[in-house]
């Protein structure tokens, strides 16, 4: 049966962002990651976390949550994170902490019946996506590359090897895109970019509908995340009509805030 809590969703969406070893702790990414939401917690200790450490922190955490009374606030730095902050600088030395919302995008998400939008110059925006033939993808490979994608990326990008995707374009101008940065069997995470010129259009909203359709119909749940501070990517989400599932808590090395490892996209 899928799951439905909350707590349980977000622990899907942690197991899609990072890989873990045979120990079950996270590889090439934070020292630390607490999953909090409204009907409960998550905890993830990254590989280079010592042993003694790591043992400490599982530890407290379980008696910590069965200590819990009533509901968990995600939004709010949870009184655990201090004590994981002290144990991880007295180990490994200063760390930084970032924390941002999570969402699930519920099957009412649809796109746009038609496949369009249009944006405020009421000129035609075409919507590309993923499941499109070799003569609707030909207006993206004339397009101008994305200044945050390589050339190499790009391609393969539009040949699928990537996993689901929509791109919003205006003649030869990529203007949003929505793609797979990061999946499992289980669920794939949205990464959507819009052009400077192109933001408060809707477009991200229009390309991130598509984005999840297709995704949802490999089976996989599509999920969907920010940081604490970028609010135009909440407001995304706010239109969208997304399922807040919490937030993610992490503590890093200041020189590596986090990396998701590599994963091939896999149709089955």
């Amino acid at each position: 049966m899928p799951a439905t809590r909350s707590v349980d969703l977000l622990a899907t969406e942690m197991d899609v962002l990072w890989n873990r070893d045979a120990r079950g702790r996270l590889r090439k990414a934070h020292h630390v990651v607490l999953g909090v939401a409204d009907d409960g917690h998550m905890l993830a200790v990254g590989e280079d976390v010592p042993d003694d450490v790591a043992d400490d922190l599982t530890k407290t955490f379980e008696a910590a949550v069965e200590g819990m009374q009533g509901d968990a606030e995600p939004g709010r730095p949870p009184e655990f994170l201090s004590y994981c902050r002290q144990r991880i600088t007295g180990s490994l030395g200063p760390v930084v902490v970032s924390a941002g919302p999570s969402y699930l995008v519920p099957s009412t998400v649809t796109p746009n019946t038609d496949g369009r939008t249009y944006d405020n110059d009421a000129a035609a925006v075409r919507i590309v996506r993923s499941d499109d033939g070799t003569e609707a993808r030909e207006v993206l490979r004339a397009a101008a590359t994305p200044a945050t994608w390589t050339g190499e990326e790009w391609a393969d990008l539009l040949s699928g090897s990537l996993g689901p995707w929509a791109i919003a374009v205006r003649d030869a101008l990529v203007l949003a895109v929505a793609h797979t940065p990061v999946a499992d069997s289980r669920g794939a995470e949205a990464g959507v970019w819009t052009h400077p010129d192109a933001r408060g259009r809707g477009l991200a909203t229009t390309v991130t509908a598509h984005w999840a359709t297709l995704t949802r119909g490999t089976g996989r749940l599509p999920f969907y995340s920010t940081s604490a501070d970028n609010l135009s990517s909440q407001r995304v989400a706010a239109r969208l009509g997304l399922r807040p599932i919490g937030w993610l808590w992490k503590l890093s090395s200041p020189d590596r805030l986090g990396v998701h490892a590599h994963r091939t996209w896999r149709s089955g």
